[in-house]
C-alpha cells in the first residue's frame, strides 16, 4: 500500500533507546554537578586562604606597633586592670570587662580577637563564618561582641604564641602562663613565643588556623562543617595534660571538656598561617607534633621535640 502524500514514516523510540538517552543525560548532569562542587570548593579554599593571609598581616602589623610583641592569646579581667588594657569597639563603646574589670563581667576583651580588629581596618567579614555573612554590616557591636570574640573564623595558637595573662592570688600582678615552665630535666624556660626576633622556627610554628570547640570528651570528626568555631586551638598536650589524640585522618578523641582543636579545611588538610608570614597546609596527623605548636620545644631527657611536654604550673 502506498503512503498518502505529505505523510512521514515515523518510528517510535524503543525502551532501551530511552534508557540510554536518560543514562547519558544523568552522566552529563553528574559531571556538571561535580564540576560545580569542585569550583565552589576551590573558591571557598581561595577565600579562606585570602582571609587567613589578611588576618596574619594584621597580626604582623600589631607586632610592629607594640614594640615587636605578639598579641596575647587571652587576658583575664584582673590582668587587663593591672596592665591597663582598655579596648573599645569601632563605635568607641568600651568592651567589657572595662571599665570595672570585674571578674563577674563577661570578658569579651579577653580573647585576641577584638585587639586585631583595628588592624583589619575594622573589616569583620574576615572573622565571620562564610555562612553568617548576612550579619554584615554589624551596627550593634555590643550585640555581636561576644560571638566575634569567642567564635571567629580562625583560631590562634594563643597558649604558646602571645600567651595567656592572668593574676595569681599570691602575687597580685599579671604574669604570663608558661613563661617559667619547668621541664623534665628540671631546668626552666619561657615556652611562650612573645616576639619574632626570639623565635627559632618561625617557618613551622602555628599561629592561626581554622579552629573549633569540643565541649565534651569523646570522638569527633574535625571535617564537620557545623562544628562550633572557637578563638583558640590547643596543642595535643597542654603542659603535661593530653587534650586530644588522633584516631584517623579526620577524627580525634577529646580527652578534656571545652577544648579548641584544629578544623580540617575543604581539601581535608588544615590551612596554617606560620609566624614567618607563610601559609601552608598540614594534615591532622602532622598537627599532633608538639614542636609545631611550641617554638622552643626540644629534645629533653631523650624525648623528641615532637612529643615535648612540661610540668603544669
Amino acid at each position: 500500500m502506498k503512503h498518502l502524500a505529505g505523510t512521514t514514516n515515523r518510528r517510535a523510540y524503543t525502551l532501551v533507546e530511552l534508557m540510554v538517552v536518560l543514562a547519558i543525560i544523568g552522566i552529563l548532569l553528574a559531571m556538571t554537578a561535580g564540576g560545580l562542587i569542585l569550583a565552589r570548593r576551590t573558591a571557598m579554599q581561595a577565600s579562606q586562604s585570602n582571609n587567613l593571609r589578611q588576618l596574619g598581616l594584621a597580626w604582623v602589623q600589631y607586632n610592629t606597633t607594640s614594640r615587636g610583641r605578639f598579641v596575647p592569646g587571652w587576658v583575664s579581667p584582673n590582668a587587663q586592670r593591672d596592665r591597663r588594657m582598655v579596648l573599645a569597639y569601632p563605635d568607641m563603646t568600651l568592651i567589657p570587662p572595662a571599665p570595672s574589670f570585674s571578674e563577674n563581667e563577661l570578658n569579651i576583651a579577653g580573647p585576641w580577637t577584638w585587639r586585631l580588629v583595628p588592624y583589619l581596618g575594622n573589616e569583620l567579614s574576615i572573622l565571620i563564618d562564610p555562612d553568617e555573612q548576612d550579619l554584615l554590616p554589624i551596627l550593634d557591636y555590643e550585640q555581636f561582641g561576644e560571638q566575634i570574640a569567642y567564635e571567629p573564623a580562625f583560631a590562634y595558637n594563643g597558649w604558646y604564641v602571645g600567651g595567656h595573662y592572668t593574676v595569681p592570688q599570691d602575687t597580685g600582678r599579671a604574669i604570663l602562663s608558661f613563661s617559667s615552665a619547668r621541664l623534665g630535666d628540671r631546668t626552666r624556660d619561657n615556652l611562650v613565643a612573645e616576639s619574632i626576633g626570639r623565635m627559632k622556627h618561625p617557618s613551622t610554628t602555628v599561629v592561626f588556623l581554622p579552629g573549633g570547640k569540643l565541649t565534651e570528651p569523646g570522638s569527633y570528626s574535625l571535617a564537620n562543617p557545623h562544628m562550633q568555631m572557637w578563638f583558640e586551638a590547643t596543642p595535643p598536650y597542654l603542659a603535661d595534660q593530653q587534650m586530644w589524640s588522633v584516631v584517623s585522618p579526620d577524627d580525634v578523641d577529646s580527652l578534656e571538656p571545652d577544648i579548641g582543636v584544629p578544623r580540617l579545611g575543604h581539601g581535608m588538610d588544615t590551612p596554617i598561617f606560620h609566624a614567618d608570614g607563610s601559609i601552608g597546609t598540614e594534615t591532622l596527623n602532622t598537627l599532633r607534633k608538639q614542636n609545631l605548636w611550641i617554638d622552643s620545644a626540644r629534645v629533653v631527657e631523650g624525648i623528641p621535640a615532637e612529643e615535648f611536654t612540661h610540668e603544669a604550673e
